[in-house]
């Protein structure tokens, strides 16, 4: 195999392994808040969707309308941590894509291109 091939298999290799990366630490985003008086937290995966819910007693003392603004605000709150986080993945992995397409290919006499 000439040194360009072994180059590009290399960097194809390297995607492939990012790309991997990216779905693991996508998939294992969460985010957990409370609300300011700690009678709610709220737990939500990645996509915002709610995986966990926490109420002390204090939460009832509020009503159903209350405790229900409370759940709601309190999840709305961990859904935007969990999208600035994927944000922030996307980002990053972004970045690093480009700096892998955009890294010279190397010939079999050591000499480098870069693919347009």
């Amino acid at each position: 195999m000439t040194g360009l091939a072994e180059s590009l298999i290399a960097r194809i290799v390297a995607q492939r392994d990012l790309l991997a990366a990216m779905d693991e630490h996508c998939n294992a985003v969460s985010a957990r808040v409370s609300s300011r008086d700690n009678a709610v937290t709220v737990e939500v995966d990645g996509l915002g969707t709610m995986t966990g819910l926490w109420l002390t007693s204090r939460a009832l003392a509020s009503g159903p309308e209350g405790l229900a603004r409370l759940i709601v605000d309190t999840a709305a709150a961990a859904a935007q941590i969990a999208a600035d986080r994927q944000r922030f993945l996307a980002a990053e992995f972004g970045a690093r894509m480009r700096s892998l397409q955009e890294a010279p290919l190397t010939r079999w006499d050591g000499s480098t291109v870069r693919p347009r």
